[in-house]
């Protein structure tokens, strides 16, 4: 029987892995594909763009998602995103950290 090792790097990489998967479901049940999609812009910002912008700010997306920071990617549409934010400010942390994630991982 072979035995099965993890580093820590492996096992940071299942987590985020696993958050990330959170954080898909998250989206689609959340109602924000209906703005955004993963390459292309429509009534909000691509994923790919969001994505591109909090590069190395996954704080700064997870602040913005609980209505406590400004919009980075597309100020101009802010305004259409503001009511949309209650239903992530009303999110766990856990929650938005998972969805935070899902956005980063559009590359």
């Amino acid at each position: 029987m072979k035995k099965l090792v993890l580093s820590a790097l492996s096992v940071a990489v299942l987590a985020a892995g696993s958050f990330a998967a959170d954080g898909k479901a998250l989206f689609q049940q959340k109602g924000c594909t209906a703005c955004h999609q993963a390459a292309a812009d429509t009534v909000g910002p691509s994923l790919k763009k969001i994505a591109a912008a909090y590069a190395g700010k996954e704080a700064d997306l997870i602040k913005f998602l609980k209505g406590e920071g400004k919009a980075i990617v597309d100020p101009a549409k802010e305004a259409v995103m503001k009511p949309q934010l209650n239903t992530t400010k009303a999110m766990k942390d856990d929650e938005l950290k998972a969805l935070a994630q899902f956005i980063l991982s559009h590359k």
